[in-house]
């Protein structure tokens, strides 16, 4: 019977979902959280692509006392692309007889969080806007004379520190200050390899429910494979693994046949660097029993799929004292 995964009840819950896991790690970041969603300051995330750093932006607002207010996000890449300062500031439209008004991003954000996602993308030209705005804690509508006032909360993120950017001119010293006030780093998942576990016991019930079906057994190999491998993609790969593997996998059991193939444990892994000859006899012994063992003894099935004349079996099972199953 393949192992099936004990369910974590004392996972800490906020609202919506969870923060999971009991490393170290996740400890503090919910610490954290709770820390910083007290404190009305602005916050610098950083961390590697897939770590969640929008996830931990929205628990600290739903913690926090602007939780009535909005969560705008704000693509910093898009700015001056599919973004322009008419979805930022809003605009004032003259018509043939009244004069409408667009509510831009900012606006929206007055009070609530404004999450500049990955800021080390923005333009210095969008830098210089921002850094008057939070200045001046006022924008102008495009096409509009009254200044509006807004108060904004910023959570900003980068995958990575803004040192050499600002050594070279690439982002304002300034801005970065001021966006800077409190900062929270977020571990890779690599970092924190106690809690793949919980997590992935999370993303399958998640996944599961939304199928409508039971949790199915594990293939012990999986967690072989899932616990050595590196996840460059972090918290997001690992989440969409689970999902592919519950997608793809016949009802009952997950297989790890339909793990990608860099997840996959090597087959070979638990070899160690010894006698050639002993090894292959090792690997014949381990293949043989295997192919007996599916086909319940069946020594004509189990040499046609291991692809050598039933003698060739035969005189293997007597060499390596194999019974037949």
């Amino acid at each position: 019977m393949s192992p099936r995964i004990a369910k974590n009840k004392k996972v800490e819950i906020f609202e919506g979902e969870p923060i999971v896991g009991s490393s170290p790690e996740a400890r503090r970041l919910r610490r954290a959280v709770k820390r910083l969603s007290k404190i009305d300051s602005n916050i610098f995330v950083i961390g590697e692509t897939g770590t969640g750093k929008e996830f931990i932006a929205r628990h600290i607002y739903n913690q926090s006392s602007r939780r009535t207010n909005e969560f705008v996000v704000l693509n910093c890449a898009a700015l001056g692309k599919t973004i322009d300062k008419k979805d930022l500031f809003g605009e004032v439209s003259e018509g043939d007889r009244t004069a409408s008004k667009k509510i831009g991003l900012l606006e929206k954000a007055s009070n609530g969080i404004l999450f500049l996602d990955s800021v080390s993308d923005m333009s210095l030209e969008y830098q210089d806007e921002f850094l008057r705005i939070m200045r001046d804690k006022k924008i102008k509508k495009v096409g509009g004379n009254e200044p509006i006032e807004v108060e904004l909360r910023i959570i900003s993120t980068s995958d990575h520190d803004l040192t050499t950017e600002i050594e070279r001119g690439k982002f304002r010293k300034e801005f970065y200050f001021l966006l800077n006030a409190l900062t929270l780093s977020i571990p890779p998942l690599r970092e924190r390899k106690q809690d793949i576990p919980e997590m992935f016991s999370y993303f399958l019930t998640k996944y599961c429910e939304q199928e409508g079906k039971e949790d199915p057994a594990v293939q012990s190999e999986i967690f072989e494979s899932i616990l050595e491998y590196d996840w460059k993609g972090n918290v997001r790969e690992l989440e969409n693994t689970v999902q592919n593997l519950i997608m793809m996998s016949p009802e009952g059991e997950l297989s790890v046949e339909f793990l990608p193939f860099k997840i996959k444990r090597h087959p070979l892994d638990f070899l160690e660097p010894r006698n050639l000859k002993a090894v292959i006899s090792d690997i014949e012994i381990y293949l043989i029993r295997k192919a007996l063992g599916k086909f319940g003894g069946n020594q004509v099935k189990a040499a046609k799929l291991l692809g050598i004349p039933e003698a060739t079996l035969r005189f293997k099972m007597k060499k390596y004292v194999i019974p037949r199953e």
